[in-house]
C-alpha cells in the first residue's frame, strides 16, 4: 500500500499522507466528517447549548469568518476573476455542492450563486427542519468580502430541499451589515429579553409582596364587643392608604362596632401620607357612626406633629393603647374592675 497518493479532480488536488495520518486538499489540512451523522451532532450540540437562534447567528458568523479566512489564500495564488471562475470546482470537489455564479458583476459587487446538493441543507434535512441554514451564505458573503475588500452580505432568495436533493439560490450584494452587528443585536436582543422577564418576574413579585404587606399589615383586632384596635405603622402609600381604609369600615361593619382605636405607637415620624390617611379614615368612621380614637402619641411625636402645625382637634387622643382602651371601655358604659381573692 502507497504511503502517499494523490488525484486531481477538475483542477484541484486531493493528497494522502497515511504514514504521518494526513489529508491534504489544494495542499492544505483537511479533515472528513460524515454529514447526516458526525456534523449533525456537532451542530445539534451547539443549538443544544446556545439555543436554536443563537446558534443560527453563530453559524453564519462562522461560516462569513471561514469565508474571509479562505479568501485570503485565493488571493494569493490567483487573480479576483481567476479565483471566481475556479471556485465551483474547488467547492465541488470539496463536497460542498455543485456551485454556480448564474449573474456576477464586479463592477457593482453583486452576484447570485445557485447551490445543488449543499452538505448544510443534508444537515438540515436530517435534523428535521426546512430553512435554508446560515452558515453557506455567510460563507459566501465573507468568501465575496475578502476578495472585494468590501462587506458584502447575502440573502437566500430561493431553497428546496428533500432526502435526495437540495436547490438554493443565494443573492449577494454590498451591505453596511455585518455578522457582529448580527451578533450584538442578537446579544442586546437577548439581553432586552432578559431583562423585560426579569422586570415581569419582579413586578408579579413586587404584587405578591404587597399584596401579602397589605394582608399582614395594620389587622383589625376586636378587643371588646364594639371596641376595635388597628396598629398604624410602617410606610404608606396611596394604594396602602386606600386599602387600609377599606378594611377598616368593613371591619367595623362586620363586627358592629360602636370605636375604633388607631393605634400608632409604630409611627416614629409623621408625614403627609399618613396624617392624610389618618383623616380620610376617622371621617369615615364617623360617617358610618362609629367612633373614632387616637392611641399611641409620644411626647416626642406629638412635638413633632406641632412643629410641622398638625393637629387632630376633633379626635379624642391618649398617650398609650391601654388608656385609649379604658375610654372607649367607659364610653361603653363599662368598667374593668379587679376580681376579688377567693382566697380570703
Amino acid at each position: 500500500m502507497q504511503e502517499k497518493q494523490q488525484i486531481e479532480i477538475n483542477g484541484t488536488s486531493l493528497q494522502w499522507d497515511q504514514a504521518r495520518g494526513l489529508l491534504q486538499f489544494e495542499e492544505a489540512d483537511v479533515v472528513l466528517f460524515w454529514t447526516k451523522t458526525a456534523l449533525k451532532t456537532f451542530i445539534d450540540t451547539i443549538e443544544e447549548v446556545t439555543g436554536a437562534e443563537s446558534a443560527r447567528v453563530v453559524m453564519e458568523a462562522a461560516g462569513y469568518r471561514t469565508g474571509k479566512i479562505v479568501s485570503r489564500f485565493y488571493k494569493e495564488k490567483w487573480s479576483v476573476e481567476e479565483t471566481l471562475e475556479l471556485l465551483p470546482n474547488l467547492y465541488a470537489a470539496a463536497g460542498w455542492g455543485v456551485t454556480e455564479f448564474k449573474r456576477i458583476c464586479l463592477k457593482e459587487r453583486r452576484a447570485v450563486l445557485s447551490i445543488r446538493n449543499d452538505w448544510e441543507s443534508k444537515v438540515v434535512q436530517a435534523q428535521g427542519k426546512k430553512d435554508a441554514g446560515t452558515f453557506l451564505g455567510g460563507h459566501w458573503a465573507g468568501v465575496l468580502s475578502g476578495l472585494l475588500g468590501e462587506t458584502i452580505w447575502y440573502k437566500v432568495t430561493e431553497y428546496e430541499a428533500d432526502e435526495e436533493k437540495s436547490y438554493k439560490e443565494i443573492e449577494l450584494f454590498p451591505s453596511s451589515k455585518t455578522p457582529s452587528e448580527n451578533v450584538r443585536e442578537h446579544i442586546q436582543t437577548r439581553e432586552q429579553q432578559t431583562i423585560t422577564q426579569l422586570e415581569a418576574m419582579v413586578e408579579n413579585r413586587t404584587i405578591e409582596l404587597r399584596k401579602l404587606i397589605r394582608e399582614l399589615s395594620s389587622p383589625i383586632i376586636p378587643v371588646l364587643d364594639g371596641i376595635l384596635v388597628t396598629p398604624v405603622m410602617g410606610r404608606f402609600d396611596q394604594e396602602r392608604s386606600d386599602d387600609f381604609t377599606e378594611k377598616a369600615l368593613q371591619a367595623i361593619v362586620e363586627h358592629k362596632a360602636n370605636m375604633l382605636i388607631l393605634d400608632v405607637t409604630g409611627i416614629k415620624a409623621m408625614d403627609n401620607l399618613i396624617l392624610s390617611t389618618l383623616e380620610k379614615v376617622t371621617q369615615s368612621v364617623q360617617l358610618i357612626g362609629a367612633v373614632p380614637i387616637v392611641a399611641g402619641i409620644s411626647p416626642e411625636l406629638g412635638m413633632e406633629m406641632v412643629s410641622k402645625g398638625i393637629y387632630l382637634n376633633d379626635l379624642k387622643c391618649f398617650a398609650t393603647l391601654k388608656h385609649a382602651i379604658h375610654y372607649a371601655i367607659a364610653l361603653e358604659g363599662m368598667q374593668i374592675v379587679k376580681k376579688e381573692d377567693e382566697s380570703l
